[in-house]
């Protein structure tokens, strides 16, 4: 459960509790002894959901808002599926290695893949925050779409099959239940919660608030705007492949792509490094190799902050595959 600063000093300082960070970036502390009181035993959070096509918003609280989190969905998985059918399907008629062909038929439970990126980001980032917080009700606005009086929804089928697993997996959680959308709307309204019609901007108007109106509307929190407020994204590397797509002089196209090379890094460690005596944080986005044997580090909006030597490269956290920025 969440403490003031100064009773988390006096716990570490004790030796009651141990420093920990978790994969969303958020610090804590792991108690070593054994709780016996009953007043923490009836505790519990709520976590509310407002799923987008692009962007998620989540909302965490237990008397009042204590987080708010923006997540940021995949991108581009159609593209990059077709792109490694293709190299695929070439592959069999030259002389290299593949696996041979293989007939799909989907099964009742196939889910497209880029609604199933989506659908596991989700699950990862709530199934993170429970390991963290005593969360015991789901609460999630509910998607529709009218296909009695509309015909251009043939696309939503995906999506209804995304959420039904979405909502399956939850419901092994806690309990979970579903709001409409007029029902966020009126809550938002009520509580004097702002807006905003870009749906790309990076502040808590754009999708958090949502999240937070079902809290206060259906569960009675409190509001709090100093509550922190993170960003979440999915590193894009690039998938291990056999060679590179483009022609290479010589005729031989060496390997590309992966997480790892043997080294001591992988990609999406999160890191700190040290350079002309300034200090950086970030995941690694490059490895070593023969030519260039520095570490690339990129900030958690995937730009790459820039190239370290291997000795001035501390590892902080191995890789989660969830990249996180505090903006509040």
């Amino acid at each position: 459960m969440p403490c003031k600063p100064s009773k988390a000093k006096k716990l570490l300082n004790s030796g009651k509790a141990e420093p920990r960070w978790s994969k969303l970036g958020l610090f804590y502390i792991q108690l070593t002894i054994e709780i016996t009181s009953e007043y923490n035993a009836n505790q519990y959070f709520i976590l509310t959901n407002d799923p987008g096509s692009r962007f998620d918003g989540f909302a965490l609280a237990c008397k009042y808002v204590q987080l708010r989190i923006m997540a940021i969905m995949p991108e581009y998985v159609h593209e990059k599926m077709k792109n490694r059918r293709e190299l695929r399907r070439a592959r069999r008629y030259r002389n290299t290695r593949r696996r041979p062909e293989r007939p799909r038929s989907p099964g009742p439970d196939w889910i497209a893949p880029s609604q199933l990126a989506k659908v596991l980001f989700r699950l990862a980032i709530v199934r993170e925050l429970c390991k963290l917080f005593p969360i015991k009700h789901f609460i999630v606005e509910d998607v529709k779409f009218d296909y009695y009086n509309k015909r251009w929804g043939k696309y939503f089928s995906m999506v209804e099959i995304g959420k039904g697993y979405y909502y399956r997996e939850l419901r092994k959680l806690g309990t979970l239940v579903l709001v409409e959308g007029w029902q966020t709307k009126l809550w938002r309204e009520e509580a004097g919660l702002k807006k905003t019609s870009r749906k790309d901007a990076l502040t808590p108007e754009s999708h958090v608030n949502d999240a937070v109106a079902m809290l206060l509307g259906l569960a009675g929190c409190e509001p709090d705007e100093r509550a922190p407020f993170y960003i979440l994204r999915r590193p894009e590397f690039a998938r291990r492949s056999l060679h590179r797509q483009n022609f290479q002089k010589g005729g031989i196209r060496p390997r590309f792509g992966g997480t790892c090379s043997g080294g001591y890094f992988r990609k999406g460690d999160y890191v700190e490094a040290e350079k002309a005596g300034k200090i950086y944080r970030g995941w690694v986005c490059g490895l070593p190799t023969e030519k260039t044997p520095l570490v690339g580090v990129m900030d958690a909006r995937r730009k790459r902050i820039g190239q370290f030597i291997l000795s001035k490269v501390r590892l902080l956290r191995r890789s989660g595959n969830i990249l996180w920025e505090r903006i509040i």
